[in-house]
């Protein structure tokens, strides 16, 4: 009777492990989905876009199977520090405050933070005469921080309440300028053909990375293995060039 007792407890302590070891077979990403090239929804609501088929790569070489969460992107960072979801892939910039809450895998984009402003011989040319100068950046975002830490003097406006586009704040003269990712801003000087430039010196450095749960070490392992595959294989360099990055 002892053996067979024995024997129920040494199987049961072995099913336990397996089911603490069993690796996780789906990732619940979270994202806006609101900023093509790089992710946003089709007519039929599917999720399209270069992240998009960057995740699906990325989840098949680790073996999990890819669920999105659409979320405002004010709510992403909170969402994936609490566990409620497993990962946010939504342009996310690395930063030292972020990473005091969130995991980071590898970088996966590096581009810039760029000052788009008005086309005309009396705008601001370069970043020191954005002094004095209304200079927008969303909240909570790496654009808002670096105007406060790369423009001092620059009165910073970091509300939108009426949620209007940056081309229209911007020609209608309520921002003097507008802070944004490299690929955001060229998109948006070349929507408004002609009456917005970007400033040619970058205001910062960007480096886009996916977030996880800091309870997520090994499924962090598994993405930055997946994603250095990627790298070394060119299929990032493939997608960036697939999507016009």
């Amino acid at each position: 009777m002892l053996t067979r007792h024995l024997l129920s407890v040494v199987l049961l302590c072995l099913c336990a492990c397996q089911s603490m070891t069993q690796p996780r077979k789906t990732l619940v990403v979270a994202s806006d989905l609101d900023n093509m090239p790089f992710a946003g929804v089709a007519e039929d609501g599917t999720p399209i876009g270069r992240d998009v088929e960057m995740m699906q790569q990325l989840c098949q070489r680790a073996g999990l199977e890819l669920t999105w969460s659409r979320m405002p992107f004010d709510q992403l960072l909170t969402s994936v520090e609490s566990g409620k979801v497993d990962a946010v892939c939504a342009t996310l910039g690395i930063t030292a405050e972020r990473a005091e809450r969130v995991l980071f895998s590898q970088c996966y984009y590096d581009t810039e933070i760029a000052v788009v402003v008005r086309a005309g011989t009396d705008e601001p040319t370069t970043l020191q005469e954005l002094a004095g100068k209304r200079v927008t950046g969303g909240v909570g975002t790496t654009s808002a921080r670096a105007i406060r830490n790369h423009l001092p003097d620059a009165h910073g406006v970091f509300e939108n309440k009426e949620g209007v586009s940056a081309m229209y704040r911007l020609l209608t003269r309520d921002i003097d300028g507008a802070v944004m990712d490299g690929p955001a801003a060229a998109k948006l000087v070349t929507e408004a053909a002609g009456k917005l430039r970007r400033i040619a010196a970058p205001l910062d450095r960007e480096r886009y990375a996916l977030a996880l749960p800091k309870s997520h070490i090994e499924v962090l392992a598994r993405l930055d293995r997946a994603l250095q595959q990627m790298r070394e294989s060119g299929a990032l360099r493939a997608l960036n060039r697939r999507h016009g990055l």
